[in-house]
């Protein structure tokens, strides 16, 4: 058992960690709906692994670890729209499943991590560096759940992809779909991509890669601009119907005749089919307008994939 903490720092830690740490628990309450516990142990975790020649550490333990769950609470103020983002809040409160939040002092590498065991939130110093750069300790947060997720739900969508995908698509495709509908006369055809798809065809295909071979697949921009990338696809399709149908009556007519389903498709796909075809592909099937590309060459060119749709009808 670790020595008993002097008083100074115990007086440090009574009156400014936990006199005041109920406003902070009551602030991550109203950004994720959900009561959390801080477990941050100054006997058998924290003092033990100060740096003993610096007084900050050693007198003001309670200070430095109400800095550093404040500095969580602001993370999840700025992430959740200050509790208004429900994708956020329920993803948060689903990985760290335990409701807890613990601070702790090993010998890691960078002065920080932020990460998640067994549904605990630990929010982590290097040795002897107890309380420095605190502040950004979670700058990270969305990626950390994301890593934390990941290991018991491979191949299921992250939240960064999540956010993207409502954000730069979802929020943005009746406006996109009101445009092209425009380009082909008032038609309105349906935007349709399956993001749990992408991810899973992304990271299947990255894994069946070498490690030397991995940095041609950049799962992270996958990962982060999901809904960006998407919308691009999309976008260039209306740019190409304006440039190469200008309305034409015949030229829209031919192009419903071919996707009947007036639907217009995204994939991501291992390979391509048609020859000669680089970066991306366009093709008429299963009564829709589609179009492919693969993780290699993901949104490469997505501008110009649809490029050839007059020649394909």
């Amino acid at each position: 058992m670790a020595a008993k903490l002097p008083l100074i720092a115990r007086k440090n830690i009574r009156d400014e960690y936990e006199a005041k740490k109920g406003e902070l628990l009551e602030r991550i309450k109203e950004y994720t709906g959900e009561e959390y516990e801080f477990i941050v142990d100054f006997q058998e975790k924290i003092y033990p692994n100060v740096d003993s020649s610096q007084s900050y550490q050693t007198e003001s333990p309670g200070s430095i670890a109400f800095s550093t769950y404040e500095g969580l609470a602001d993370r999840l103020k700025m992430i959740t729209e200050e509790g208004d983002d429900q994708l956020v809040k329920d993803f948060f409160n689903e990985v760290v499943s335990s409701r807890k939040i613990d601070i702790l002092i090993e010998p890691i590498e960078p002065y920080t991590a932020c990460r998640v065991r067994d549904g605990v939130l630990e929010l982590v110093f290097k040795t002897g560096n107890y309380g420095t750069n605190n502040w950004y300790l979670t700058e990270r947060l969305i990626n950390n759940l994301d890593e934390a997720y990941a290991e018991t739900n491979k191949g299921e969508l992250p939240l960064e992809s999540r956010k993207s995908w409502q954000t730069d698509f979802v929020a943005k495709k009746d406006e996109l779909e009101a445009a092209i509908a425009e380009e082909l006369l008032g038609t309105k055809v349906t935007l349709v991509a399956d993001p749990v798809a992408i991810w899973r065809t992304a990271t299947e295909e990255f894994d069946k890669l070498k490690k030397k071979d991995r940095d041609t697949i950049n799962l992270e921009s996958i990962r982060r601009n999901m809904g960006s990338a998407v919308h691009s696809y999309f976008d260039g399709l209306r740019s190409q119907l304006n440039y190469k149908f200008k309305q034409d009556d015949m030229m829209v007519e031919a192009f419903l005749e071919a996707a009947p389903s007036k639907e217009v498709r995204f994939e991501l796909v291992p390979a391509l089919t048609t020859p000669n075809k680089t970066y991306n592909e366009a093709l008429f099937a299963d009564d829709a307008f589609v179009i492919r590309t693969t993780p290699q060459q993901w949104w490469t060119n997505s501008g110009y994939a649809c490029d050839e749709i007059d020649s394909l009808l």
